[in-house]
């Protein structure tokens, strides 16, 4: 796979699929995940878009910095920014899914002006906020121990903590090797920059110019925060899918598919796109 040096010195990895003359998709994946999680949707994208999903840094086959000062939101959307840049892309729709969502909503409020369309799927504005649901908050105080763990005995023991939490020999198996074999510099300055990430609640409403589309699970712990953000962005588009947790693009892949293209599709035809939709 191809990578850039970003301008601090770590390596990016990306992958492209499809037209570079197309118009631009970027596929930012979740925490702990990398640029794999989206092979099946990039493939589909790639028939109408030109399509670029990245490792984020510390995570997959890009570099992970010791220093946990390396890492931070602004940073991590920074990247993206220095890859469009590498790639001569100058407008580009963002599908960011939960920690991918943080970023491309840091990017969004950074840079609106290179956000042809949003998609934030399971994701947040905010780490903390009084409009949250409790269910968001025992997540979060999960992900707390989750870094007390791999910060005291390293990703192997996370990796057996989070596989023992699965009844799934398969899912189990592949949960153990996702953590274990994660750096833990990346893991800890990831964590770190989500956790101590800026409050963008108050910036949504001024900085999000272009259409947006909220997708969360009916049943996912980050509810709230979806909420929270179509009350800041009232002409966007929710969709909210029956019975589905954390992780809408990988628990149902082709409905998030199909819902993402119906979307970019209206924002191409100049058709309105608020309103929220159940799937």
């Amino acid at each position: 796979m191809p990578e850039i040096a970003l301008s601090d010195g770590v390596s990016l990895n990306y992958e492209e699929w499809g037209d570079s003359e197309a118009p631009a998709v970027v596929l930012l994946h979740g925490f702990t995940s990398d640029l794999r999680m989206w092979k099946g949707h990039a493939e589909a994208f790639a028939r109408e878009y030109h399509v670029i999903a990245p490792d984020l840094r510390g995570h997959g086959a890009s570099g992970s910095p010791e220093a946990e000062h390396a890492y931070s939101l602004p940073r991590f959307a920074g990247d993206v920014r220095e890859l469009l840049v590498a790639l001569q892309v100058d407008l580009c729709a963002l599908v960011g899914c939960s920690f991918g969502g943080m970023v491309a909503l840091q990017f969004t409020t950074m840079w609106p002006e290179l956000v042809a369309a949003l998609v934030v799927s399971d994701s947040s504005p905010a780490w903390e906020s009084e409009r949250y649901a409790e269910p968001f908050r025992d997540r979060e105080r999960g992900m707390l121990e989750m870094e007390d763990i791999a910060r005291r005995f390293g990703m192997e023991a996370l990796g057996k903590r989070m596989a023992a939490r699965v009844t799934d020999p398969f899912v189990a198996e592949g949960a153990q090797r996702r953590f274990a074999g994660m750096d833990r510099d990346g893991y800890l300055g990831s964590a770190r920059a989500r956790r101590e990430r800026p409050d963008l609640i108050p910036l949504l409403r001024e900085r999000v110019t272009a259409p947006v589309l909220i997708c969360t699970g009916d049943v996912d712990p980050v509810r709230s925060a979806a909420d929270v953000m179509l009350e800041e962005l009232p002409h966007a588009r929710l969709a909210v899918f029956r019975e589905t947790g954390h992780g809408v693009p990988s628990i149902r892949p082709e409905q998030f598919l199909t819902t993402v293209l119906g979307f970019f599709h209206d924002v191409e035809d100049g058709r309105p796109v608020a309103g929220t939709r159940t799937v």
